[in-house]
Order: structure tokens, then C-alpha cells, then sequence
């Protein structure tokens, strides 16, 4: 490692550690000291560090409100950016608030986190097609039975105790801050991408257990079945039709895979 490298790396650990000392080589000149200097040095890194976390994070700095800024402090000191994108320093924050207190006595913020990465991660995902009606009516009848219907690979579950979503869209819209509901049950909420939007929703048990046996690679009979389980009879196959409408249109179908006949 040259001088210069060596240099480089001591005034990298001075920033970035939880305790300031200064390397020999920063020194004082007439405006401020070595003390000073690096002083400048490190808020303004943890600015940064901030200001990034800030941005990826909506529906938390609604949940947490004021206790927001030393929250993403507390992250920063006990996660280091270890990416030399920064965009990706805040992959760890939702196991962070799991374990952390006093964070982890709210399971919500946990949830907003886990939700907010989700949509942030979904939107740069590798771009993939999805299939319209016009395919969907090109369908021979005799070959619905073993068609399987092939999600995006970008398609994200999340279980979640809490109405999170509602803080998400509040902040999206600059809407006024939500009450915060915590259910017995968690609810099965989706986040896909279709074209440049990012879109979330909770599903009811039906769509849930039909959209999940599709992602398994169910072929559609066994749909049919999971549908009948769910729906008062003669009602199945009407519901699981406008459910597949609604997926198609919403492009959570990314294509079609024949099976037999």
C-alpha cells in the first residue's frame, strides 16, 4: 500500500469511527484546527449517511416521526456503509429495528422498514414482460387445465401486522399521518412493479392463496380447486376469472407456461 493510500485509509477510519482521534497527517491551519477540521469531516459524512437512509425510507420517518433523525444515526453507528453504493446502506435496517431497542418493543417500524425497502428494491429490478388479454384469449380451452400462470420474479410478499401501507401512501401523497392499527392476524400485502410504477396492495385470503399456488408453479386446475375452497359454490370460476382479469391488467402476470393437455 503506498504512503498515500495508508494516508487515505487513517483519515477514512477517523471519519467513520464512533469515536474522533485525529491521524497525524490532518493538522490545523489558520481558519480551523485538526480537531475542527475532522469534526466537519464526520458530520458531514453522517449528513450524508442520513440524508441517503432518509430518502429510502418514507413510511418509517411517518411512523417514527421526531424520533426519526436518531433512529438513522443509531443504524448508522451499529451498520456501517460497507457498499461503495450507498444506495444500498440501508439493506439491514429492518433486522436492525427487530433486535435494537428500543425499536424492537414496536414491531411496526420493523414492518414500515421491510415495506419501504420492498418498494425501493422492486423499482430497480430487471425490466420483465407481461403478458395482456390478447394472450389470455389465445388460449385453446382444452389446454387451460395444465397452464401455469408465471408471476414477475420481482413480485415481493410481505406479512404484516400493521396498516404500514397507510403511512406509505400518506407520505407518497403528503397526505396527513395515519393512526397506527395492529391486527390480531397478519394481512398478505403484494409490491410489484408495472413499467415505472411501484405498486402495493393487501390481498384478501383468496387472491392471497390463488397468487401464491401461481407462484409455486401450480398449473391452473389446481387453481380451480384452491378457488372452489374459498368461494360459495357455483361461484369459484367467475371469481378466480375477474381475480386473473385484475392480475393481467395490473401486470402480475409475466407469462404463460403450457403443461399438458
Amino acid at each position: 500500500m503506498s504512503s498515500l493510500q495508508s494516508m487515505q485509509l487513517r483519515l477514512q477510519q477517523a471519519v467513520m469511527a464512533a469515536a474522533a482521534s485525529s491521524p497525524p497527517e490532518l493538522v490545523g491551519d489558520g481558519i480551523a484546527d485538526a480537531k475542527t477540521r475532522l469534526a466537519i469531516y464526520r458530520h458531514g459524512y453522517r449528513a450524508r449517511l442520513r440524508e441517503a437512509l432518509a430518502g429510502e425510507f418514507p413510511a418509517l420517518a411517518s411512523l417514527a416521526g421526531r424520533r426519526f433523525p436518531s433512529l438513522l444515526d443509531r443504524y448508522a453507528e451499529a451498520c456501517p456503509s460497507e457498499h461503495y453504493n450507498l444506495r444500498w446502506h440501508g439493506a439491514g435496517m429492518a433486522a436492525f429495528l427487530r433486535y435494537a431497542l428500543p425499536w424492537r418493543e414496536r414491531p411496526a417500524f420493523a414492518e414500515a422498514a421491510e415495506l419501504d425497502w420492498a418498494i425501493s428494491t422492486c423499482f430497480d429490478a430487471a425490466d420483465e414482460p407481461a403478458i395482456d388479454a390478447e394472450a389470455l384469449a389465445a388460449i385453446a380451452p382444452d389446454a387451460w387445465a395444465g397452464l401455469r400462470l408465471a408471476p414477475p420474479q420481482h413480485l415481493q410478499w410481505l406479512a404484516l401486522h400493521s396498516n404500514v401501507d397507510a403511512f406509505r401512501s400518506a407520505a407518497d401523497s403528503a397526505a396527513s399521518r395515519p393512526h397506527l392499527r395492529r391486527r390480531a392476524q397478519p394481512r398478505q400485502l403484494i409490491v410489484w412493479r408495472q413499467g415505472l410504477t411501484v405498486r402495493y396492495r393487501a390481498l384478501e385470503p383468496m387472491e392471497s392463496a390463488l397468487l401464491a399456488a401461481a407462484a409455486r408453479g401450480e398449473p391452473f386446475a389446481t387453481l380451480c380447486e384452491i378457488a372452489a375452497g374459498h368461494a360459495p359454490p357455483g361461484q369459484a370460476v367467475a371469481r378466480l376469472a375477474v381475480l386473473l382479469r385484475g392480475w393481467v391488467d395490473a401486470g402480475l402476470i409475466g407469462a404463460l407456461q403450457p403443461g399438458e393437455t
